[in-house]
């Protein structure tokens, strides 16, 4: 068949693949090719750069792309400390040279390798804790597949055995043994089942080596275990020879390594997803055979500095950004782009905003690029550190026409401009926090593991690497021409010469070639190396800009001192004064322009400001700048500038409703309207209608004192599929929601056309404001409730300030309990030199703080907290914190950084959180030793507290009399919040001082966004105990008494004889217990063992301590079954275990617990009942050490198999189930028979009972495989993992 093709096929827009053409790139480059970014490295603060992918091989002259790779993160650190030495082994007619890996695997190295010292450190990591989740996901299915193969031809071949059995014995009365085989099979058959329901594959785990070869320390990784290192690649630093391997095929990752610490740390270096490689390659990929493809500067080189932390599903951590910090001057880049950021509750202030803008900026002239955050459209949503901190330049995302056709195919044209969901400015500060635009999307190279060379991405993360880019290019040519230049001198050009968008904030799209142009054309004048610092100084805290948003701000003039000041690069080296010559040389003279009539300044000698908002239209957003121009040239454009930011907020006046009728949308369009929420009021409701299909955006924000903009963000994005967009009059579709506010402060209500939503549109809205006030109680600022639970009620007055609120019905309840630890553990240590000197020389030092807690169940949900610490990121004093909790056997249950995340604890017993705080100073971090962290546990039933009307209600009202189902406005009310009478209700582990944590709600019908209240009960004391020891039978008084002489002296005497015979009862327990202090085979503990049989002949607790320490004296293997007893200790074992059971009258003892007893028993029987219990733990524990001591002599005696079995036998008798998975050591006695019965089934149907999960050897090898490898993630052999 012939396809008749039509006349012309267009080319595709490759241009808008990696957009170049509307920043000046493109023409530039074609004016200059030279100056492609050659002679500029650029540091790529972000997820790891992938070595392996296409465009990041070389640089247009043939020099590696990549100089250098580092994991600043630590989540791919492995420990290897322990050293050892090779062994030689002969193997036919082959020598090995073997050492032992820390998995117990026997390792083949090269004896040709270089090692002088004949030493080799070794580590282990789990292969999966280097990758990121989606290759894990992606491994993970791929492997269960394999698995499932071999595991259903397994079962096949069990099942088939059972079918034999059957057959073979349809027609019999089978012996017992054969019974148990029966029983064996079907038990297979059902743990094969459960296996693979559990089944969670472990991937590879790596034996890690490194050693020292006379120069560099060299690594080497078994990627495969294959366990034959000799064909391995020998790695170094990256930085000395280039060099990186891929784990396998199947998985496609790269990896580099870095050596610290004289071979004790090695850092196997993987992206921690595919974010960093296409950030590098927008900036600088590099496609000799598809030129159209490159990056902006195709001719630089970059350096990948990882912050995003693999464990961290590639958040990025304080001392992550530290280390980064100091990498940069160490690698001396020109440039650095970071595509990350947070929200921040300051800006321009913290740890790493100082070092970055004093140090590495200020001091070492490396130029910090930085997105400016996607968290728009509000207004006050920029992030740290790129879009609130000074010297860095933040870059907003723009979407250009090339990139709608390349890289989205919409159907229709729609306007460029910045992207819907950029951040905007101003920061709480004042400033713009936006430096430039450029363009937020891209096509370009994905790490190799992705499977794909190339995706789509956008965000400021695409904006930030194409801005530095085009940077890297202006460096280029400064650098060809031998040009000097200064980070500030940069940032000056882009912003004078950026092209104009219509922006609310006059920020412009970065021009490559104007940019080029201006500093060409000012490079000789004289205070280009100069930035004009502003300081608003009449204010608590220093701010960049004037920013008027709150009502009491807005509603009369402000008169504002403001302050300029020149600041200079700092020196290198002080002792020059070549910076004091420039200080003292400066003079330049202002002329100050107002750019709207509502601002006004002086002329030319700047003292003050006035800005008068009083004639501004209130709901309005507006802006204007002071600019300060050199007089003597004022061609530069202005050299600082005063960011005057108004958002005069509407006051309402018709009560408690606000609507907006038929607003206007086109694709992008952004409409702000700013209100004064009333006072009082707590939540709001919104209904928002059109009649055509379209995708909005409500974004509403409050800002509040040193409060991230997220504490108080609601975000909505409605997609409405109705109708066609051409038909404006569709059917009406409504959305209604309810959220949270925050009486009193400004809000912004934000409704944008997503960008990409094509056609006009018009949306109403309608706003509904509710309060319910608790004018007693409530901590001030907050919306949390304090109960004291000692108190039986607590008081809240209600009311209703904004309007008449219905369908009032109060509800309590508790899901949370929150309990308050302590460390039982600090230490504090100077980290090591290699990483963690700062570029101002100060060393970092960390407080690891160890916590332990145990759980007194099983599959709770546990959140540890950290106030100290928690949501301080960018804006954090400290440098880092950082906690993993780990199982009681030092398995890693999950990490914690700044974020609260809440755990899933399946199994109760022991846990410990360590946790980090770095800092360079040790007198901070020493007032840290005793931090509190919080656990809090998600109840398994929810706790409800009841309300009443009336104090007496509390005591004497059978059900709860809350209040009426309404509030008049204005109208106040109590609310009597009853403490539980029953101290049942508590939970069973539950402390005085532990809190509940809850909600209060009012109004029930609702779903909040955000909550209502939140209420912190506090446990009190639990009831004193009736004690019945010191009255009489009732307990009510005292016993009486006789009066006479003698009785009193026989009663006398016989409370001494008493207290004499408990003393010496309290030191012979007191000697028993010491026997375990003392060294096994110790003279002390034989001569105090005899000692205690001759004066105690009949104890129990002594001949019971004298096996169990006998069978502590044995290694135990990994099915529990002593397998290194010798015969001499297992003789000894029967030998004590006889002379136990002879003290014992098994005969009563049986018939004591073949009678039901009392279950109302008197103190008499309760004595009874204790000493016939530890009578029976007695018997199991003689003879179930019989069996293992007849287990070890199987071997040597073949009438011991016999023994054995009588022995379980006369065991079983006195569990009280069988198989016993209540107790561990008892499960243990059955394993042992079962394996010696090659009855694994059983085994494993037992264990996994009291494990969930398999534990010992069997003969399925590929589940035998799985459990090797499972041991070493269950218990890690190099103990704690590393911070």
């Amino acid at each position: 068949m012939s396809y008749k093709l039509p006349n012309s096929i267009p080319d595709f827009p490759t241009y808008g693949l990696l957009p170049k053409e509307e920043t000046e790139a493109a023409s530039f480059l074609k004016k200059h090719p030279e100056y492609d970014g050659r002679g500029v490295t650029i540091a790529i603060l972000d997820t790891g750069v992938d070595p392996g992918a296409t465009g990041l091989q070389t640089t247009t002259e043939g020099k590696p792309k990549i100089v250098d790779i580092i994991d600043c993160s630590g989540s791919g650190d492995v420990t290897t400390k322990v050293i050892v030495k090779p062994v030689i082994k002969e193997d036919g007619n082959e020598t090995l040279y073997t050492i032992q890996g820390l998995t117990g695997r026997t390792l083949i190295i090269d004896p040709k390798w270089n090692n002088p010292s004949g030493e080799y450190h070794i580590g282990i990591k789990r292969l999966y804790e280097l990758f990121p989740r989606n290759l894990v996901d992606r491994l993970r299915k791929e492997h269960k597949k394999d698995f499932e193969k071999e595991h259903y031809r397994l079962q096949a071949e069990v099942q088939h055995n059972l079918s034999l059995w059957e057959e073979s014995h349809s027609s019999s009365n089978p012996p017992e043994s054969d019974l148990a085989t029966k029983a064996d099979l079907e038990a297979r058959i059902e743990v094969l089942k459960d296996l693979l329901k559990n089944y969670d594959d472990p991937g590879i785990i790596l034996d890690v080596v490194t050693f020292f070869d006379g120069s560099d320390w060299r690594v080497v990784i078994d990627v495969d275990e294959c366990c034959d290192l000799r064909d391995a690649p020998l790695l170094t630093d990256y930085r000395k020879e280039r060099q990186y391997h891929t784990f396998s095929k199947e998985d496609r990752m790269n990896f580099s390594v870095n050596i610290f610490e004289e071979g004790n740390i090695v850092s196997i270096v993987t992206a921690s997803n595919e974010h960093g490689t296409h950030v590098a390659a927008i900036s600088a990929a590099y496609h000799p055979d598809e030129p159209v493809l490159n990056g902006v500067a195709p001719g630089a080189q970059i350096v990948s500095l990882k912050i995003g932390d693999t464990r961290l599903d590639a958040m990025e951590t304080g001392a992550a950004l530290a280390r980064a910090a100091i990498s940069l001057v160490e690698t001396k880049s020109d440039l650095a782009n970071m595509s990350f950021g947070e929200s921040s509750s300051v800006p321009n202030s913290g740890h790493f905003v100082k070092l970055i803008r004093d140090e590495v900026v200020g001091k070492y002239g490396c130029i910090f690029v930085s997105s400016a955050g996607n968290s728009g459209p509000a207004l006050s949503t920029n992030g740290a550190p790129g879009g609130t901190s000074s010297d860095i330049i933040g870059v907003g995302a723009y979407v250009s026409h090339s990139m709608i056709q390349a890289e989205y195919g919409l159907l229709e044209s729609v306007p460029e401009r910045a992207y819907t969901w950029c951040s905007r400015g101003p920061t709480t500060d004042g400033d713009i926090g936006v430096a430039i635009y450029a363009p937020g999307g891209a096509i370009t190279s994905t790490p190799q593991y992705s499977l794909t060379k190339s995706q789509l991405m956008n965000g400021t993360s695409m904006s930030s690497p194409n801005a530095t880019g085009c940077i890297a290019l202006l460096l280029s040519g400064l650098m060809a021409e031998n040009k000097k230049y200064s980070p500030y001198r940069i940032k000056n050009a882009l912003v004078n010469s950026s092209k104009q968008v219509n922006e609310t904030f006059d920020v412009g799209l970065l021009q490559v070639e104007k940019a080029w142009e201006y500093l060409e054309k000012f490079y000789e004048t004289p205070d280009q190396d100069v930035v004009y610092e502003v300081n608003i100084s009449n204010t608590p805290r220093s701010k960049r800009g004037i920013y008027l948003r709150e009502s009491h701000e807005t509603s009369s003039p402000q008169t504002i001192n403001v302050l300029v000041k020149p600041k200079f690069m700092k020196e290198l080296d002080p002792i020059s004064g070549e910076v004091n010559q420039k200080k003292f040389e400066l003079e330049t003279r202002f002329a100050l322009v107002c750019t709207q009539t509502w601002v006004r300044a002086t002329d030319f000698l700047f003292l003050g400001s006035k800005v008068d908002p009083t004639n501004l239209t209130p709901g309005g957003l507006y802006f204007a700048e002071i600019q300060g121009y050199d007089t003597t040239c004022p061609d530069r454009g202005p050299l600082f500038r005063v960011p005057v930011t108004v958002t005069k907020p509407s006051i309402l006046t018709n009560g408690s409703k606000l609507c907006f009728d038929k607003l206007s949308f086109g694709p992008g369009h952004i409409e702000r309207r700013f209100i004064k929420v009333p006072d009082g009021v707590t939540l709001k409701s919104t209904t928002i209608k059109t009649t055509s299909p379209a995708h909005f955006w409500l974004h509403m924000i409050q800002l509040l004192p040193l409060r991230r903009f997220t504490y108080q963000e609601r975000e909505y994005i409605f997609s409405f599929a109705k109708g066609s967009y051409g038909d404006g009059n569709g059917e009406e579709q409504i959305e209604k929601r309810n959220f949270a506010v925050c009486g009193g402060a400004t809000m912004e209500i934000c409704v944008a056309q997503y960008w990409s939503s094509i056609g006009n549109h018009d949306l109403s809205l309608e706003f509904v404001f509710h309060g319910i006030q608790i004018s007693n109680n409530a901590i001030s600022g907050s919306k949390t409730v304090f109960i004291n639970g000692g108190n039986p009620f607590t008081r809240l007055d209600i009311t209703a300030p904004v309007r008449r609120e219905d369908g009032i019905n109060p509800s309590i309840q508790f899901d949370v309990i929150r309990k308050a630890i302590r460390p039982t553990e600090s230490k504090l240590r100077p980290l090591g030199i290699d990483r963690d000197i700062l570029p101002d020389s100060r060393r970092v030092h960390a407080l690891a703080l160890t916590y332990k807690f145990s759980t007194p169940e099983k599959n709770l949900s546990l959140t540890p907290r950290f106030p100290a610490f928690f949501d301080l990121l960018y804006e954090s004093y400290f440098e880092d914190f950082f906690a993993i909790l780990y199982d009681a056997n030092k398995r890693v249950i999950g990490h914690l950084d700044i974020y609260a995340k809440t755990f899933k604890l399946e199994h109760k017993g022991d846990y410990v959180i360590r946790a980090q705080i770095r800092h360079p100073s040790q007198e901070l971090l020493e007032k840290l030793n005793n931090t509190i962290c919080f656990l809090d546990y998600n109840l398994s039933k929810k706790i409800n507290l009841d309300s009443y009307c009336q104090i007496q209600d509390v005591f004497t009202a059978e059900k709860p009399t809350g209040v009426k189902n309404y509030l008049e406005k204005g109208e106040r009310q109590a609310l009597f919040i009853g403490s539980p009478n029953d101290y049942s209700v508590y939970p069973k582990d539950s402390k005085p001082g532990d809190l509940l944590l809850g909600r209060l709600s009012f109004i029930n019908s609702l779903k909040i966004d955000g909550g209502q209240y939140t209420v912190n009960f506090l446990i009190p004391p639990p009831p004193a105990k009736k004690d019945s020891t010191n009255g009489g039978e009732d307990g009510k008084g005292p016993a009486p008494t006789s009066d006479s002489g003698p009785s009193e002296s026989t009663e006398k005497l016989e409370k001494k004889d008493k207290i004499n015979e408990d003393l010496l009862e309290a030191i012979r327990d007191l000697q028993i217990s010491y026997l375990k202090k003392f060294p096994a085979e110790s003279t002390a503990r034989e001569e105090l063992f005899s000692d205690l049989e001759d004066r105690y002949p009949s104890h129990i607790p002594i001949f019971q301590n004298k096996l169990e320490l006998l069978l502590e004296s044995t290694s135990s293997g990994s099915s529990g079954e002593k397998e290194n007893m010798s015969p001499e200790t297992a003789n000894k074992i029967l030998e004590v275990s006889e002379e136990l059971l002879k003290k014992i009258d098994l005969d009563e003892l049986a018939q004591y617990y073949g009678v039901k007893q009392d279950a109302n028993p008197n103190e008499a029987a309760k004595k009874k009942k204790k000493e016939n219990d530890d009578k029976k733990k007695a018997v199991i524990l003689a003879l179930g050490s019989k069996i293992q001591a007849l287990a070890a002599l199987f071997s040597i005696s073949s009438s011991s198999e016999t023994q054995l079995e009588e022995t379980w036998k006369q065991l079983a008798q006195w569990l009280d189930a069988v198989p016993p998975v209540s107790d561990f050591k008892q499960l243990q006695i059955y394993i042992i028979r079962e394996r010696r019965e090659k009855r694994y089934g059983n085994a494993l149907k037992a264990l996994g009972k009291w494990f969930g999960e398999t534990g010992l050897e069997i003969e399925w090898k590929h589940w035998e495989k799985y459990e090797e490898k499972w041991k070493f993630i269950r218990i890690p052999p190099g103990g704690y993992a590393p911070f």
